[in-house]
């Protein structure tokens, strides 16, 4: 077939040809003409062309787009992008001949806004819309000083002088603050004014961050923000709140790292981070070590960034230290703590201690293992304010080598009280719990016994930290010296196993009497007495009772020394009905006791009585989710507000030895909220500043609505002071932990069956 088709080709050329030649009087003009020719309708917007095709004489269209694109179409439809075209149309006809035309065609397609933003690009759409009363204009930098002194265009805004005017526009492409979170604005004003900046139109919730300019013409802001998510509305208020009038510019709108913003700061104040071009460190950190600012040659553990951080080359001499001149004085009236990372490949004490304030120098030591950078917490018991800070590396030792030390900051902190407040106290049979909160000596009648409500005289240990105490001074001239209490109603043993009572004498093997009687028939009696086994301490003594004695005593006679002449001083507190199992007693807005031992179930109302921390609150509550593996009667309940103190927790002193390195710590525990961090602390209680602690021991809680077992292996943190474990007495349990922060959302966590096993 193709054959075919191109020899018909030749006999219609031969033909045409022997037709010409034959007729000698005709001429070529009588031949039709082509006359090429083309307009065309361009949108702008679109770069979508619209050819219209005027050539004459022609039956066949071929077009050159410019682009390396054809078509034969005759009134073709083309999208260009921005750029320029030459188009060219070759029309023919049947009997061969033909003619070309040819345009230019230049297309410019406005560009919407994107990041970074000067307007001066002309191929850019500044679609900017404003609201409450300000307009905006491009116009030419009418000030090119200061911070912009090139004679761009800049965007001009006036303000009207109502509160929240300001103008946004929308971007081609979403802003997104997942790793640069900076925005970077040149800004003229001739007044002191603050600028809001907010983005929308977000992969998450709308932010915004104010700077403040300083009215001294082009200076450069900084915005930054704590999100991960992506934006596609910029929106800007000069002076949102506020109502001020005036004209403003803007110019060069870009994003850069966080790291990236330039600090001005020249004064020495906490926080430190070295990382500041602007604060002279060299003559405000001395002292008898080498000091210098270096960057961070160990990028590794919590500390892996490429920032700057403080060297301090020790030489090996007792007590050389880093001396920190501060400009700004630390305050120590609600924050206690300082916080900091150093690195170390030597075991050895770190001494950190505040001097030239309000109070005299005050002072802690804070172990660090020697496995490179750590963080380190140190408690500063003081209210006061100081202007120099010293850091000790092996303070009173001689350990040579090179430490690091970076990111130091003030914190909130746990300070124990030198005692504990009591929070409850009750005088009734029900749920007698007699804890010395107020003076209740008006309700005890005591004979040759006096009865004093007085200061806790020995409060420094794990048996009774509790700040009031009864004093009782047994007079020696009277063998049956005691105090009773009459109650409303009688005693109830089967609910209640019996008393407990913790009792101060100066003597091992002190007899002390409880005696019960009816106080209308006091031949109906019963008794039983205990021993002390420690002397000048205290020790919490128990006092069985039957269920058959149950209804049938209302009165209470406490002897000591029952029938001698014995003439002495002793001192008593928490004296309490305690539960015989089941579902306890008196547990309502508790704990009413202090627990001293493991396990810890809160079924008899002991439980942690000290809790920390803004927006908390705990008591000893009926299981509200008994299920699972759990169900049993009492829990203990801790509740964290939104905004709440993220550090919040609470606390308990132990009996000597209750925590070894080589054991592990369970409990139950049920949290309304998932994803929460979990964190347990072992204290050394009492630490006259020399006793390290182990590192703290964390897990995050994933499951919500469930009861679960937790496990911490305590020996997974060394415990510092080894020699001797028995120094670790608290235990710290933070629930929901946010540290720095706040609780975000309210949260309410059960806990249940504490305890402590070797491994």
């Amino acid at each position: 077939m193709k054959q075919l088709i191109t020899r018909t080709g030749i006999i219609y050329l031969l033909v045409i040809t022997v037709a010409f030649l034959g007729c000698e009087d005709d001429d070529d003009s009588n031949l039709p003409q082509v006359v090429a020719s083309f307009a065309q309708t361009i949108n702008g917007d679109t770069g979508r062309v619209s050819f219209i095709n005027l050539s004459e004489n022609a039956d066949s269209y071929t077009w050159d787009f410019g682009d390396g694109t054809t078509s034969t179409e005759i009134n073709p439809v083309k999208t260009y992008p921005t750029g320029n075209y030459t188009v060219i149309l070759t029309a023919k006809n049947g009997a061969g001949a033909e003619g070309t035309f040819e345009d230019e065609i230049r297309i410019n397609i406005p560009l919407p806004i994107t990041f970074p933003v000067n307007f001066d690009d002309a191929n850019v759409n500044y679609e900017v819309s404003v609201f409450n009363g300000a307009t905006f204009a491009i116009v030419e930098n009418p000030d090119p000083t200061g911070a912009n002194a090139s004679t761009s265009n800049v965007g001009q805004i006036t303000n009207s002088g109502a509160a929240f005017e300001g103008f946004f526009f929308n971007l081609g492409d979403p802003l997104d603050l997942a790793e640069q979170k900076s925005v970077r604005v040149l800004f003229w004003s001739d007044t002191p004014v603050d600028v809001l900046l907010k983005l929308e139109e977000g992969t998450g919730a709308d932010v915004e961050v104010a700077a403040s300019h300083g009215g001294t013409g082009w200076e450069v802001i900084y915005f930054t923000f704590d999100s991960p998510d992506a934006f596609s509305r910029f929106t800007l208020f000069v002076d949102g709140p506020g109502t001020t009038a005036g004209t403003f510019y803007i110019d060069d709108i870009s994003q850069i790292n966080t790291a990236d913003i330039p600090c001005t700061d020249t004064l020495l104040e906490i926080p430190i981070d070295f990382d500041c071009e602007g604060i002279d460190y060299a003559t405000k950190i001395i002292g008898n070590v080498s000091f210098t600012v270096v960057d961070n040659p160990q990028l590794s553990g919590i500390n892996s960034d490429p920032t700057m951080v403080g060297q301090i080359t020790n030489a090996g001499v007792n007590w050389e230290n880093a001396f920190f001149n501060l400009d700004t004085a630390i305050d120590f009236a609600m924050d206690k703590g300082v916080r900091l990372k150093l690195y170390s490949d030597q075991a050895l004490p770190i001494l950190l201690k505040f001097e030239d304030g309000t109070e005299a120098p005050v002072e802690n030591v804070q172990n660090h293992s020697g496995s490179g950078w750590e963080e380190l917490t140190f408690t500063l018991n003081s209210s006061g304010s100081y202007n120099d800070m010293v850091i000790f590396v092996d303070g009173p030792g001689t350990a040579t080598g090179t430490f690091f030390v970076d990111d130091i900051e003030q914190v909130s902190v746990m300070v124990p009280d030198p005692c504990t407040p009591e929070t409850t106290q009750s005088l009734d049979a029900a749920d007698f719990n007699l804890t010395f909160q107020t003076d209740p000596t008006a309700s005890i009648a005591s004979f040759d016994a006096g009865l004093s409500f007085v200061d806790n005289p020995d409060f420094d240990n794990a048996v009774n930290t509790s700040c009031k105490v009864g004093q009782i001074d047994r007079s020696g001239a009277a063998l049956f010296a005691n105090n009773q209490i009459d109650f409303d109603a009688k005693f109830d043993f089967n609910a209640n196993g019996g008393f407990k009572m913790k009792v101060w004498s100066p003597n091992v093997g002190t007899n002390v009497l409880v005696k019960l009687e009816d106080k209308t028939n006091a031949v109906i009696n019963v008794e039983v007495a205990a021993a002390t086994s420690v002397a000048s301490a205290w020790e919490e003594l128990t006092f069985n009772f039957d269920s058959g004695e149950s209804g049938k005593y209302d009165k209470i006679i406490l002897f000591f020394e029952l029938n001698t002449n014995t003439e002495e001083t002793y001192f008593i507190d928490d004296f309490r009905l305690f539960s015989a199992g089941g579902t306890g007693v008196g547990c309502t807005g508790g704990p009413t006791m202090d627990v001293t031992s493991f396990p810890v179930d809160f079924e008899n109302c002991e439980g942690f009585n000290v809790s920390f921390g803004a927006n908390q609150s705990r008591e000893i509550v009926d299981n509200p989710v008994s299920g699972g593996i759990n169900t049993s009667d009492k829990v203990y309940q801790f509740i964290k507000l939104t905004g709440a103190d993220g550090f919040g927790g609470f606390q308990n002193i132990f009996n000597t030895g209750s925590f070894t390195n080589n054991s592990t710590i369970t409990f139950k525990i049920y949290s309304t909220q998932p994803n929460q961090e979990v964190r347990l602390e072992i204290v050394a209680i009492p630490n006259p500043g020399g006793i390290g602690n182990p590192a703290p021991y964390t897990q995050t809680l994933a499951t919500a609505n469930d009861w679960v077992e937790m496990s911490f292996d305590l020996s997974a943190n060394p415990f510092p002071n080894s020699s001797d474990e028995t120094v670790y007495t608290m235990l710290v349990v933070k629930p929901g932990n946010v540290d720095p922060g706040t609780t975000p959302a309210d949260v309410t966590f059960y806990l249940d069956d504490f305890n402590i096993t070797p491994n």
